[in-house]
């Protein structure tokens, strides 16, 4: 059998024969819902179970951990065989998967590191470079040819962003009787094989969920901030922490029913003295959210915000965008705002393109806002899905007002979102909105942008610090 064999003999034939033995070399303790998938991986090795395994989970419970071991445990239990390891970019299976694997082997027994040597792209067993563990990317059908062995395992991680057909060339590698094939991760989308390995193929595999709700490794904490920030009904609830697939792909960032009750009198007075961190001291926000018509049925849109409320607005079809700046200007003016004081976050792009100089040139505190920014948090693929679920958290938690409009209600209640392969959250642009019946949203872009609170400052801004952040704080 080898070097390893000869020399090793009982112990190998103890971690090649069970993968909960293989663990234990690493002082390795599974979770249940590990375990779980662990005796699935096993029973395919026995013969016992299926050979096709599929893990859907949330956010936390230890997905890449244990799909490391899997992973090496089929690549020694037997000389030259190969764990192909693919993920929708090279980040999850080099930075991610392998960083793992690293991690791991430090804790493992002295025989297992002198014969496990874990790269920064590859896994080598025993010095045979082709016993290990080898890492491609499922972008192109051509990384899963040529990938024919006695001994070969396919784990596919974050499987919801691998496409159909590059899931299927996989699968068509695998003409080998001791196989091992595992599609795990989030269940960010319907519209994969990953959502088919739990609905019309689910005959073929042996499925596996992991809440985090029930995961001893996850934080309470951090499932109370998403059912706070989504609700617990939401599709990113069920994908990132109850494991489950969402109801559809495109689900409403706001519902009418929270935006109605942000929509009563009663909050006007309450909101507008919130206050807000600006550098060092304390606020009632004073902004203003511009948000310009790209076509001649369109609106120029203004909201003027104190505090968490919408003081004031205006709508202008069929109007110069230079003019709805002076306009903009002019409410400042009545309300008494100082420029220091006061910020403007206009809609930098088309129409907005032309005007941004106004503001410069009237030395005004303003954020040119790009609709596919950079995001302050990296769960938003761009700033304007940032943007919207910012206000739609304020309007959960009943935490700012807006002024009762069945036109603003209807437009913010009906934007889309979709979660990314990636799982990124990313809102439908407006261009899909329209062309699903529906006018464009103007109003609602403006409120959004009257409410947006992750402004970075930068040197255009007359007499701003660069690197001055501002966030939102009661009073």
């Amino acid at each position: 059998m080898g070097k390893f064999a000869r020399q090793f003999e009982p112990l190998y034939r103890k971690w090649r024969g069970s993968i909960f033995e293989f663990i234990r070399a690493f002082n390795f303790e599974p979770t249940d819902q590990q375990a779980g998938l662990l005796k699935l991986v096993q029973n395919a090795a026995d013969g016992t179970g299926s050979k096709w395994i599929a893990c859907k989970s949330g956010q936390g419970p230890g997905k890449t951990t244990i799909s490391v071991f899997i992973g090496l445990w089929r690549a020694i239990r037997a000389i030259d065989a190969m764990t192909v390891v693919s993920a929708p970019t090279m980040r999850q299976v080099k930075d991610v998967w392998l960083a793992e694997a690293r991690r791991r082997m430090e804790t493992a027994h002295p025989l297992l590191k002198r014969f496990i040597d874990v790269t920064k792209s590859k896994v080598v067993i025993g010095n045979r470079p082709d016993w290990g563990v080898k890492t491609v990317t499922a972008t192109r059908p051509e990384n899963a040819q040529g990938l024919h062995q006695d001994n070969m395992s396919v784990i596919l991680e974050e499987a919801s962003g691998i496409p159909r057909e590059l899931v299927e060339q996989f699968k068509g590698t695998l003409t080998n009787e001791d196989q091992l094939f595992l599609l795990i991760g989030n269940p960010n989308t319907r519209d994969c094989s990953f959502f088919d390995c739990f609905n019309s193929q689910r005959h073929l595999w042996d499925c596996l969920t992991f809440n985090a709700e029930d995961s001893p490794i996850v934080a309470a904490a951090n499932i109370a901030r998403l059912e706070d920030e989504f609700g617990r009904d939401s599709d990113v609830f069920r994908i990132r922490v109850l494991g489950e697939f969402p109801f559809s792909d495109p689900n409403c960032v706001m519902s009418s029913e929270e935006l109605e009750k942000v929509m009563v009198k009663a909050l006007l007075y309450k909101m507008a003295l919130i206050k807000r961190r600006l550098g060092s001291k304390y606020a009632a926000a004073k902004q203003f959210g511009l948000d310009f018509a790209r076509f001649g049925g369109d609106e120029n849109v203004i909201y003027r915000r104190q505090g968490e409320a919408l003081v004031e607005f205006g709508f202008w079809p069929h109007t110069d965008p230079n003019d709805v700046v002076d306009k903009a200007f002019a409410m400042q003016a009545e309300a008494g705002w100082s420029n220091n004081d006061t910020w403007y976050v206009p809609d930098a792009g088309g129409m907005g393109q032309g005007v941004m100089k106004n503001f410069s040139r009237a030395s005004k505190k303003h954020i040119e806002f790009h609709n596919e920014g950079r995001p302050g948090d990296k769960q938003y693929a761009n700033r304007i899905t940032e943007a919207w679920f910012q206000l739609a958290r304020k309007a959960r938690r009943v935490a700012c007002y807006l002024p009762r409009d069945p036109r603003l209600i209807q437009q913010l209640s009906t934007r889309q979102y979709y979660t990314t392969r990636k799982g990124q959250l990313i809102l439908e642009t407006k261009d899909e909105y329209m062309k699903r019946g529906h006018t464009s949203p103007d109003r609602a872009d403006g409120a959004v942008l009257a409410m947006y609170d992750e402004l970075m400052a930068t040197s255009r801004i007359s007499g701003a610090d660069s690197s001055r952040r501002v966030g939102s704080s009661a009073a």
